[in-house]
């Protein structure tokens, strides 16, 4: 693989991206309530093969489409031809123009927010506006977020977790209270590692990165323990 995944990331400052162990969290959250069937179409559209979240959804067998700049696709002027809701977490910047355009789409959607948006008075007034189809997914922990470490010049999840609190903001979804709880993993502090092609760096303890494909075992592991 020689395409740089990240080459924005170390440009932008608003990138910061969902690690894989909150985007299972989601996704088991969205499985176990019957939020989304497994016929409908999920559209991710800041997202590449790469992203946790559409890892995670294809775990679950759910049926997704995605989209990105990368391929010429702007979210703001592109939309697929067939899709039903959107699961994705968009750029921290240009939340007015977001909410725009969401709002202007009218089908539901399940993103991620941070605490900055209540800052936002367009975003608020959405909010107001449309205040009995909006749902609120409340993480029970602030959320880690995979950033680029230009010292290391890798990808990286932090042990602490991020400085603000982030949540699923959900639109027109199957969730009839207004706040809902989405409880820990379990995993919230363990660090996830990537180059910048996106393969997963494993710390084995003898070497400083060794750097591996266990996104398989991963998996394996994860299912193990869902059946005990």
């Amino acid at each position: 693989m020689s395409h740089d995944i990240y080459k924005d990331m170390r440009i932008s400052h608003d990138e910061c991206y969902t690690t894989l162990n909150e985007a299972r969290k989601l996704v088991k959250y969205i499985e176990d309530n019957n939020l989304i069937s497994k016929n409908e179409i999920i559209w991710l559209p800041f997202d590449n093969d790469f992203s946790n979240i559409y890892k995670a959804l294809n775990e679950k067998h759910f049926t997704t489409t995605i989209s990105n700049l990368e391929n010429g696709q702007d979210f703001y002027l592109y939309q697929p031809k067939e899709w039903d809701v959107i699961v994705t977490n968009p750029p921290f910047s240009g939340r007015t123009k977001l909410m725009k355009r969401l709002t202007f789409l009218n089908k539901p959607f399940i993103i991620l927010q941070a605490t900055q948006m209540f800052n936002n008075q367009f975003a608020v007034n959405y909010l107001c506006q449309f205040s009995e189809d909006y749902k609120f997914i409340l993480p029970r922990s602030r959320m880690s977020f995979l950033t680029f470490k230009k010292d290391e010049n890798i990808i990286r999840s932090d042990r602490n977790g991020a400085s603000f609190y982030s949540f699923w903001l959900c639109y027109k979804t199957k969730l009839t209270r207004t706040f809902n709880q989405l409880l820990d993993s379990g995993k919230e502090r363990k660090i996830e590692s990537y180059d910048t092609f996106g393969n997963i760096i494993k710390d084995n303890h003898r070497t400083i990165f060794n750097i591996t494909n266990d996104y398989t075992d991963d998996i394996a592991e994860s299912e193990k323990r869902e059946k005990r």
